[in-house]
């Protein structure tokens, strides 16, 4: 059956997180997300103004997503790619390559300038990205701070 990947409406967005639970209870990230904490992320992503989503559909039902945000940086507009997450079913055959197609796509045709994400320095994932054309960054790195 063919997939169409197209922009994703807020409801549709509400109704995939049971892909984001599926999807990132896989290895490599194999995180618990609830389905109360997947709808909320889902929700808060699609609900910020200027948020891009795509999403991959077999037979109407949504098989994968990714959601971008606003972000300019000082070459100008571009955009974050905050989720991305395909059922495990479907992954390794083309669906998450078709998503970030199309996210850039639709981001050319608005005026943005670069798609930007945060992920794995290594291994699969990371081999995923390259393999699509994002390129490591040679001067940044992630920092972070758990607040009790």
């Amino acid at each position: 059956m063919p997939i169409e990947f197209r922009r994703i409406t807020h409801v549709e967005a509400a109704q995939s997180a049971t892909i984001m639970v599926q999807a990132y209870a896989e290895p490599p990230w194999n995180e618990e997300w609830s389905i109360e904490n997947a709808a909320w992320r889902l929700d808060e992503l699609a609900a910020t103004p200027g948020c891009l989503g795509v999403a991959a559909f077999e037979a109407k039902e949504a098989i994968g997503f990714a959601f971008a945000l606003p972000h300019t940086s000082v070459i100008g507009r571009g955009l974050h790619l905050a989720e991305i997450a395909v059922l495990p079913k479907h992954q390794g055959k083309g669906v998450g390559s078709g998503l970030l197609g199309r996210l850039q796509i639709e981001a050319r045709t608005m005026g943005y300038l670069q798609i930007w994400l945060v992920s794995q320095q290594s291994g699969r994932v990371a081999d995923y990205y390259t393999g699509n054309g994002y390129e490591p960054s040679n001067r940044l790195g992630v920092y972070s701070k758990r607040l009790r």
